[in-house]
């Protein structure tokens, strides 16, 4: 393991620590659904996370982590602008919750989708791109990325809820990580990813409390997992389609 690695994993470490024993602190030792982190207040643990990153990266003086501008963005984006079309119309089903709720929904995941792109597709990603092939390490950074969500489980106490995130996290990963590569820049993938989760979180606020009968109607109808597989789906087959060419020499030759 080369010394890059070797931060990169240790930064990884302390990041998870910041968020998984933030949440745990903001909620007072109690466990409570995902949705009470992002809409009640300025989750400072999400600040923390992006704190530590963005001193990680002037410290160690990380300059290939691709923060710059986009390129190929509508050829690239035009299918994941239609997935997220088709998932934030259901909001005009759900309908929105209170303005307040709102703002710091969208606050809450835009730091969110800040800081799992900067950890992920970022220091991560070029870090493993330093000890292995280009394929070892888009599948290694999106493995994790999915892994890490089963311990959301300690915040909200539901493990299979939490195993299913994994899986999902992952498929969406994996078009996160398509993007940046194809685009040639984090900021595409940092956007895609705040409003997914956005548009996620902002379907289930407008759940609670007026729709949470026909809510648990649905989802004795449709296992949980099963629902969010093929809401994640989507993701998954695009990432697989943009990525169909990559090779590890074209890879970077396009840097």
């Amino acid at each position: 393991m080369n010394t890059r690695l070797s931060i990169s994993i240790g930064v990884y470490i302390v990041w998870v620590l910041i968020t998984l024993l933030g949440a745990k602190w903001l909620l007072g030792g109690e466990e409570a659904a995902l949705i009470e982190l992002v809409k009640n207040g300025i989750g400072w643990q999400f600040v923390g996370g992006v704190a530590l990153l963005v001193a990680a990266i002037f410290v160690f003086k990380w300059q290939d982590l691709q923060f710059s501008l986009p390129h190929s963005v509508g050829r690239v984006m035009w299918f994941p602008v239609l997935i997220l079309a088709a998932l934030s119309s259901m909001i005009f089903v759900t309908g929105l919750p209170e303005p307040r709720i709102i703002f710091f929904i969208a606050l809450n995941t835009l730091l969110v989708g800040a800081s799992e792109e900067i950890m992920f597709r970022g220091v991560l990603f070029r870090a493993f791109l330093t000890t292995c092939k280009l394929w070892p390490a888009i599948i290694l950074t999106t493995v994790l990325f999915g892994a890490v969500h089963v311990l959301n489980g300690f915040n909200t106490g539901e493990w299979g809820m939490a195993a299913t995130q994994a899986v999902t996290a992952s498929m969406s990963g994996l078009l996160f990580i398509a993007i940046v590569i194809r685009t040639g820049s984090l900021w595409s993938a940092i956007v895609y990813h705040f409003l997914w989760d956005c548009s996620l979180f902002l379907m289930n606020a407008a759940h609670e409390p007026a729709a949470a009968n026909t809510v648990n109607e649905a989802v004795t109808l449709i296992p949980a997992l099963a629902l969010l597989i093929l809401i994640a789906l989507p993701n998954f087959l695009c990432g697989l389609f943009l990525l169909r060419k990559v090779r590890h020499k074209t890879f970077f030759e396009g840097q």
